[in-house]
C-alpha cells in the first residue's frame, strides 16, 4: 500500500509541474480577451468624452469671442475676495482678452512671432513653488520649481507723460498663475500652421508667408482670447509676492482655450483647446 501511495503522490506531483490543463489555459485566454476588450471599450469612452470636452470649450470660446464676454474688474475683485466661491465657480469658463505684440518677419524661418502681452514667463519659479508643487518631492528630498505663466487680471496703473497708462509706482497687481502650456503642449490646435514657442521672447508663431500675415499685423489687430478655469480654494490656491516693489495677488488657473482673433473682422485665425477634464 505504501508503494501505491508513494506512485500517486509521485504522479500527482508531476501532473502538478506538468503546467496547467487546457481548460485552465482556455479560461485564462478568456479572461485575457475580456480584459483587452474591456480596456478598449473604456479607452473608445475615453475618447469620446475627450472629444465632447474639446467640442463644449470650442463652442463656448467662440460664443464668448462672439458676444465679447470678459471677465470684469467686479469679478476680479470677487476673485480675490475673502469667500470667491460665493459668486463664481472653479467649473466655470472665463474669458480675457489680450493684445499680440508682432515682431519683426522671420525670413529665414519664414514665420510671424508675436509676444502675449500681459503675460509674464517665469521659468523654474520658485516662487510659484506652493501653488504647483512637485510630487517627486513627496517621495525624495528636493523640489524642483515649475515653469508657470502668469496673467495680467487687474493692475493699478496711471497715466505717463505720453498719455498712456502704465503700472503704477508700487502698485498692486492681480493676476491667474497657469503652468507653462507653452513647453507641456496641453493645448491643442487644429491648424498646424499656428504653434506655441517655447523660449522666452515670443510666444505664439504662424508659420505663413509675409503678405498674408502683413494686412493683421500692420495695425496690430490680432488679439488673443484665453479661457481661464479658476481654482477658488483660499487655502491652497492663492498667493502672495512681490514683483518689482508690486505686491502681487495671483489664483491658481489652468488655460482651457486661446483663440486668435481679428479685432476689426471677427475672423478667427487659430484654436487652441485643452481637452483634458
Amino acid at each position: 500500500m505504501s508503494r501505491i501511495a508513494l506512485m500517486m503522490s509521485v504522479i500527482a506531483l508531476l501532473s502538478a509541474c506538468s503546467g496547467p490543463s487546457s481548460e485552465e489555459l482556455r479560461r485564462m485566454q478568456l479572461l485575457e480577451a475580456q480584459r483587452a476588450e474591456e480596456a478598449a471599450r473604456q479607452a473608445q469612452l475615453e475618447a469620446e468624452r475627450r472629444q465632447q470636452r474639446y467640442e463644449n470649450r470650442q463652442a463656448s470660446a467662440r460664443n464668448a469671442s462672439k458676444n465679447n464676454t470678459q471677465l470684469s474688474d467686479q469679478q476680479v475683485e470677487q476673485v480675490f475676495s475673502a469667500t470667491p466661491e460665493q459668486s463664481l465657480s472653479s467649473d466655470k469658463i472665463y474669458y480675457l482678452t489680450y493684445d499680440l505684440q508682432p515682431a519683426k518677419y522671420n525670413y529665414n524661418s519664414s514665420k510671424q512671432s508675436f509676444t502675449l502681452v500681459g503675460m509674464r514667463n517665469l521659468p523654474n519659479s520658485a516662487v510659484y513653488s506652493p501653488l504647483f508643487p512637485d510630487e517627486s518631492a513627496l517621495y525624495q528630498p528636493g523640489q524642483k520649481a515649475k515653469s508657470v505663466l502668469e496673467f495680467a487680471l487687474k493692475e493699478e496703473t496711471e497715466r505717463n507723460r505720453l498719455g498712456k497708462y502704465v503700472l503704477k509706482n508700487k502698485g498692486q497687481r492681480w493676476v491667474a498663475a497657469s503652468l507653462n502650456f507653452k513647453n507641456n503642449q496641453q493645448l491643442v490646435s487644429e491648424n498646424p500652421q499656428w504653434f506655441w514657442e517655447k523660449g522666452l521672447f515670443d510666444d505664439i508663431s504662424w508659420k505663413v508667408a509675409p503678405e498674408v500675415s502683413y494686412p493683421h499685423t500692420a495695425n496690430r489687430d490680432l488679439k488673443i482670447q484665453l479661457g481661464f478655469r479658476l481654482c477658488l480654494m483660499k487655502d491652497r490656491c492663492y498667493l502672495d509676492s512681490t514683483y518689482r516693489q508690486h505686491p502681487t495677488h495671483a489664483v491658481r488657473a489652468e488655460v482651457l482655450s486661446a483663440l486668435v482673433i481679428n479685432q476689426k473682422s471677427g475672423e478667427i485665425l487659430a484654436e487652441f483647446i485643452n481637452d483634458d477634464q
